[in-house]
């Protein structure tokens, strides 16, 4: 599985950025392999749409985050991307564990058929 975390450094030592959009680095983490991919973020909260696509491209399975607008949530979901938002205080090896052991779970949303709106 390839898990995304928006936070403000490197490495996974560093903290879960409180906003997505406005996170620093998106770390890209295989959690079979333990590889790590990292990315500088390009975008912003007044440009949150290019950070949701710099994430998609990256292809996850799930992202991790602290904070996320309505636009980037959204468009993260409808590329097939499961999310696990509101996360703070703690680093993203730490995000990776409470995963892995169920203590975090991703939002469950259901898409209508229309495609239109979303049921949490």
């Amino acid at each position: 599985m390839k898990v995304c975390i928006a936070t403000s450094g490197k490495n996974l030592e560093e903290l879960i950025s409180p906003n997505f959009e406005d996170a620093a680095y998106f770390l890209f983490i295989n959690t079979r392999s333990n590889k790590l991919k990292v990315v500088k973020n390009k975008g912003t909260v007044a440009n949150g749409f290019t950070a949701a696509h710099l994430v998609a491209d990256g292809q996850p399975d799930l992202v991790i985050c602290g904070n996320i607008q309505p636009n980037s949530f959204d468009f993260l979901l409808v590329s097939g991307i499961k999310i696990i938002s509101g996360i703070f205080g703690i680093t993203a090896e730490e995000a990776i564990i409470r995963y892995r052991t169920g203590k975090i779970k991703p939002v469950e949303v259901r898409i209508p058929p229309s495609g239109k709106g979303r049921i949490l």
